[in-house]
């Protein structure tokens, strides 16, 4: 059975983008003349697994900014957050387990989506989320600054593609809520997990085991840390220098073919 693709477009463009970019939302900002959700759906429509583009975002996206139809449908929406929008997208799909992305990740490759869903598939977990370990990231981005998180098996950056069951994620609204207002304040994260938990992070004894194992015990449901040597999942456009690397990456590409 194929899965259906969630791409979470509905950002406005209000931080730091907005300074060299005019756009009214993330999603249509350019990368070398192409909005970048674009890059996002035309890598989507070359993943054979995947069976349905399902695009959460303004109607801008239909205003000729993004091709629709076939396999690529818009559901709009003025929400600006992120809960409303998963919650939303995941209730246009009737598939037990969903892809969700976010628009913000142009450089986003096939392999690179084939090779997470292949490590997805031993389990039954209700979600699986990539961690991309620090020596790949900076072989590929060496310039880009990256949080890192430590744990025993390495050093590791989070990934912005998730595998989820999405039945199971709706039923858990108020903790996904928590957790989507403190992704980016790890400390924060630790404090739901207990004692243990945050003991084990200060003294640098955490584990994937160990992680996997709080997790169930908080949701009362497995979650998967799935390791990822892609770095283009670990590579969102959040300040202008991202910006301005994936351009210089993709005017380097073009330079090669031609």
């Amino acid at each position: 059975m194929g899965l259906d693709a969630i791409v979470l477009a509905g950002a406005v463009n209000n931080g730091e983008l907005a300074e060299v970019s005019k756009e009214n939302y993330e999603a249509l900002i350019r990368v070398n003349e192409r909005p970048m959700v674009d890059y996002v759906v035309n890598t989507l429509q070359q993943v054979e697994l995947i069976d349905r583009i399902i695009l959460v975002g303004p109607v801008e996206l239909a205003q000729g900014n993004v091709e629709l139809g076939d396999n690529v449908e818009l559901f709009t929406t003025n929400q600006n957050t992120l809960l409303e929008n998963i919650k939303l997208g995941l209730r246009q799909t009737d598939k037990p387990y969903s892809l969700v992305l976010s628009s913000d990740i142009p450089l986003i490759t096939v392999e690179a989506i084939e090779s997470f869903l292949a490590q997805c598939e031993a389990d039954q977990a209700a979600f699986y989320y990539p961690i991309i370990p620090q020596e790949s990231s900076q072989i590929f981005f060496s310039d880009n600054t990256r949080t890192y998180f430590k744990l025993m098996e390495g050093r590791f950056t989070g990934g912005n593609i998730f595998l989820v069951n999405g039945p199971i994620l709706l039923r858990l609204e108020k903790l996904l809520a928590k957790i989507l207002t403190w992704r980016k304040k790890p400390w924060k994260l630790a404090y739901l997990l207990g004692f243990k938990f945050i003991v084990k992070l200060l003294t640098g004894r955490l584990s994937i085991e160990l992680i996997e194992e709080e997790v169930a015990k908080l949701i009362g449901y497995q979650g998967k840390a799935v390791i990822a040597d892609y770095p283009e999942i670990g590579f969102d456009i959040d300040r202008p220098e991202h910006l301005v690397l994936a351009r210089d990456f993709y005017q380097d590409l073009s330079s090669n073919i031609n």
